[in-house]
């Protein structure tokens, strides 16, 4: 099994990369706020999967190629930490406001998916997690599984929150939220960059 800390740190680099703004919670949001938190479901459901996807086929992808994957773990790190400091000063500077689109159908699984796949934000989620808190591990495939299952579930139920809190939420609540998910984000990234630099 992993260490509590490793666990823990997994966990925060999730929820801070599952729950902050980007394509897919906001989305999220307005179909919650639009069709509800159960039509919302399917499209949040579709995100998660995608996202697994994703996590997986580039940590088995990792794990397999170790040799070449090990000398961009670094580069990956620093250009994935830039990207998320820039998002976190960005969400410590929004004001709260969710634009409002005007959708037909309540996105669905195949939707939540797409969108997901095409997420810039998931790629770099992914890309330095798994060269941040995977590679590094003497038990990388343990550590894969184990990351996998604890992203999918925080990422689900981020997701599921965004679609609840999409219409519940005041611009003054939602301002206090970025600002809490930007350090959030901000101090796993320095941990992040800790960890990886040593």
């Amino acid at each position: 099994m992993l260490p509590f800390e490793t666990l823990l740190a997994m966990s925060g680099f999730a929820l801070a990369a599952s729950a902050t703004p980007g394509p897919v919670n906001i989305i999220g949001a307005m179909t919650g706020a639009r069709y509800g938190v159960a039509r919302a479901l399917a499209f949040v459901t579709g995100a998660t999967a995608s996202f697994l996807v994703l996590f997986l086929a580039f940590g088995t992808g990792m794990l397999a190629g170790t040799g070449w994957i090990m000398a961009l773990a670094r580069p990956m790190t620093l250009i994935g930490s830039a990207y998320l400091l820039w998002m976190a000063y960005g969400l410590a500077r929004d004001d709260g406001m969710v634009e409002r689109q005007d959708l037909n159908d309540a996105p669905g699984f195949w939707s939540g998916a797409l969108v997901q796949g095409l997420n810039p934000k998931a790629w770099f989620a992914v890309f330095s997690s798994l060269s941040t808190f995977v590679l590094p591990l003497p038990d990388r495939l343990t550590g894969l599984v184990v990351f996998a299952a604890l992203f999918g579930l925080i990422c689900w139920l981020s997701l599921t929150l965004w679609a609840w809190g999409g219409a519940r939420v005041g611009q003054r609540r939602m301002r206090l939220f970025n600002r809490v998910m930007a350090i959030a984000l901000a101090l796993s990234v320095m941990w992040m960059l800790t960890e990886a630099l040593m």
